[in-house]
């Protein structure tokens, strides 16, 4: 234990070395739904609006004023920004710690003052991720052509290192996957973790609507996977989704907020998550097993989100630096809503948490611009 724990924090510290030298402007990335963990608004930092062009020369005069502060309120800034968002985030429940990066190329479609399409943009980049277990490289952009509407899709490669018991993969969807199953596989010299490779494919449509100091947001995201596993295995276990993922198949989950935004810098309500592997008969050991199972691996979650940014002063060096905090509990869960009065079979009182134990994701989001930033 205390071996795992001096790795755990080393780690931490590589995450936050990583994070540090990207430097980035704007708003905390979206986190991908199956930990649905942090999910923030897209960037939407802005710049303020160049000064009218006086008709006729005029006498230089003393600048007594300094710059003109900045209207986060304003539409974005018309110039490419090349910057990097980032999102670091510790998790129990089942345990994880990770750093998600967004960099690329963003800019504005048209400018607009309405509150309903001022914040537009384009996006264009790389998705990288880092965790004890895995790094992640995707491919893909966003396209936002309203503020009430976001599109991200990519595609990414993972690989695992075969460290702190992942990647563990099964022959059956039905098979047990809890917290207890995957100490006792890790510690199996025949069933050691896989140093493998997982391909991912995502498309993350987001709506969002405020109206007034209420700020509802909805996101949808739809997941393809392909795993590099054992012969004869057909899913796998994976932490951040929490569930088996199906061998070339998809898992489809949301994040539904609704926040309060009435101070400054400040977003806190509830948030209500959902998890469901889509599964085909091929992802069970025979028909029998296919059309006994009823959604045993879905999951939901309700809790507390909460996000608070301690600043705004719009695209520069290191900008928008944001505190997340989510604590919430398990509605359903096959192995995390307390043992059952029947064990089935396979498992023991080992295998089920109390429901009383939180899911708790503490999270810190910023945001870097490379490049001056033209209005």
């Amino acid at each position: 234990m205390l071996r795992r724990m001096r790795g755990a924090m080393v780690w931490l510290a590589m995450a936050v070395l990583c994070s540090s030298a990207y430097a980035q402007d704007g708003d905390p990335p979206p986190a991908p739904a199956g930990d649905p963990a942090a999910t923030a608004p897209p960037p939407d930092a802005t710049a303020p609006a160049p000064a009218d062009p006086s008709p006729e020369p005029a006498p230089p005069t003393p600048q007594l004023d300094g710059p003109k502060p900045f209207d986060p309120d304003a539409p974005p800034p018309s110039g490419w920004r090349l910057m990097i968002s980032d999102l670091t985030l510790l998790r129990v429940n089942p345990i994880g710690l990770e750093t998600r990066a967004r960099f690329g190329l963003q800019k504005r479609l048209y400018y607009s003052e309405k509150a309903i399409t001022k914040t537009n943009f384009m996006f264009l980049g790389l998705f990288p991720k880092l965790n004890p277990a895995s790094a992640s490289l995707g491919v893909g952009g966003e396209l936002q052509p309203a503020s009430i509407f976001n599109l991200r899709a990519f595609g990414e490669i993972q690989q695992y290192f075969g460290t702190f018991g992942y990647l563990q993969s099964f022959t059956s969807a039905d098979a047990n996957f809890s917290d207890q199953r995957n100490k006792d596989l890790r510690d199996d010299p025949t069933l050691k973790p896989q140093a493998t490779k997982i391909l991912h494919a995502s498309i993350q449509p987001l709506l969002q609507l405020k109206v007034g100091k209420i700020a509802v947001r909805a996101l949808f995201q739809l997941d393809y996977w392909n795993l590099d596993i054992r012969d004869g295995d057909v899913t796998a276990y994976e932490p951040t989704f929490d569930t088996l993922l199906p061998q070339n198949g998809w898992t489809f989950s949301t994040d539904t907020d609704v926040l309060y935004t009435g101070k400054k810098g400040l977003a806190i309500g509830l948030r209500h998550t959902f998890v469901k592997p889509l599964y085909k008969a091929k992802h069970f050991t025979n028909q029998a097993a296919f059309d006994a199972y009823d959604n045993e691996n879905s999951h939901q979650r309700l809790g507390l989100f909460g996000a608070y940014t301690l600043r705004d002063t719009g695209p520069s060096k290191f900008n928008k630096p944001t505190l997340i905090l989510i604590l919430s509990w398990y509605l359903s869960h096959k192995y995390r809503t307390g043992e059952p009065g029947t064990l089935d079979p396979g498992h023991t009182a080992d295998d089920y948490v109390s429901r009383a134990v939180p899911y708790v994701i503490a999270g810190f989001a910023f945001e870097t611009d490379f490049l001056a930033v033209r209005p």
